[in-house]
């Protein structure tokens, strides 16, 4: 990697009570983002996941400047940037738009911003744009314009735009969106590499949570404007803080059955109990993510709610039975082992350990256990 890519100079993101609200004339105000607290430590990696909507993007463009700021802080370093310009912020940042300049070839467009800033000589300017290109597998692309590239290549090409100024702090929207599965798992792990080499604080906004789970340090789970957990991917996955949490993140998705509490087990949709780490008692919410679980014969010893298999889709690394629970017919999902025997209409019991059974209360969604 050529000298003019050295490790650049990472710095603390912290946004403080962070709001964006949309106000027109005859309309109600529009609260897209709701009092965000994120402090984000130099050379952290961390994604913004949710569904469309729910106030990421505004987020990531009130850093970047692109959007006012209602109220609250936007901190880099020790500076607040909340009312400087774009320009005066020195940010780079990726768009799911691409946002290229279409008269200018694909170098022109990679040199721009640092040509713009008049730091560098040209010498130097071009051995990094060839530096990015090659790591972003683009090199042969220089030479052409937008208008000759695909959505795949555009998305790259935003990507090394915003990555060759070797910025401090980095803001990538949605940016392995428009990539095929190949592709996205390559400029992933490209992307992972480079952060980690040249150290840059960066949010990654994505509604993929095999995308935030794959790259982040941290990951805050936004609904509603509001951030509903912020930790480790880890945490996030193993602990989730609601229910909301829970059903967004994993895949296959976890099973949300209703339960009842009580004596440290919870009775499955009335079909049978499992152990769970709960002093709570009375309706709740349970949800067992379908690797945490197994099929056990009917006639197992232990505890797990009685059932019925329906389908059986062998994945030949693993297999995703449906089962219907005993009494209300309640359907989980659970992974079995590959070649697993189980057909359609065997009996069973689902078991699962205590530690990975997530009770819900059943009215505000919050985590009991």
């Amino acid at each position: 990697m050529s000298a003019t890519m050295e490790q650049g100079a990472a710095r603390r993101l912290r946004l403080a009570d962070l709001h964006k609200t949309y106000r027109s004339r005859g309309r109600e105000p529009f609260a897209a983002v709701r009092g965000i607290d994120l402090d984000i430590e130099p050379g952290e990696m961390v994604a913004l996941l949710g569904p469309s909507g729910c106030g990421k993007t505004t987020t990531l463009r009130m850093i970047a400047g692109l959007e006012s700021v209602t109220s609250g802080s936007v901190r880099i370093g020790e500076r607040e940037v909340g009312d400087l310009p774009p320009g005066k912020r020195d940010i780079g940042v990726g768009f799911e738009s691409y946002a290229l300049y279409p008269p200018l070839s694909v170098r022109e467009n990679l040199a721009y911003g640092l040509r713009a800033r008049r730091s560098m000589p040209d010498a130097c300017i071009r051995e990094r744009v060839e530096a990015v290109a090659e790591r972003l597998e683009v090199t042969d692309l220089l030479d052409l314009r937008p208008a000759a590239l695909s959505s795949g290549q555009k998305q790259r090409v935003a990507l090394a735009r915003a990555l060759v100024r070797n910025p401090p702090v980095l803001l990538l929207d949605e940016p392995l969106s428009h990539l095929d599965a190949g592709q996205r798992q390559r400029v992933r792990r490209e992307l992972k590499v480079l952060q980690r080499e040249f150290g840059y604080t960066t949010i990654v906004v994505t509604h993929d949570q095999l995308e935030a789970l794959s790259l982040a340090d941290r990951m805050a789970v936004m609904d509603g404007g509001t951030i509903q957990q912020f930790g480790t991917p880890d945490e996030v996955f193993d602990r989730p803080a609601n229910r909301f949490v829970a059903d967004f993140v994993g895949e296959p998705a976890i099973n949300l059955v209703p339960g009842e509490a009580a004596d440290g087990a919870v009775d499955v949709a009335g079909a049978g109990r499992l152990p769970a780490a709960v002093s709570a008692s009375g309706p709740v919410e349970v949800g067992l993510r379908p690797q945490d679980c197994r099929l056990a014969a009917e006639d197992t010893p232990g505890e797990g709610p009685a059932a019925t298999v329906e389908v059986l889709e062998d994945l030949m690394e693993f297999g995703l039975a449906t089962v219907a629970l005993d009494g209300n017919g309640t359907r989980m999902v659970v992974q079995t082992e590959g070649g697993a025997s189980w057909a359609a209409g065997d009996r069973c019991r689902v078991q699962a350990p205590a530690e990975r059974v997530h009770v819900f209360a059943k009215d505000t969604g919050e985590r009991l256990s």
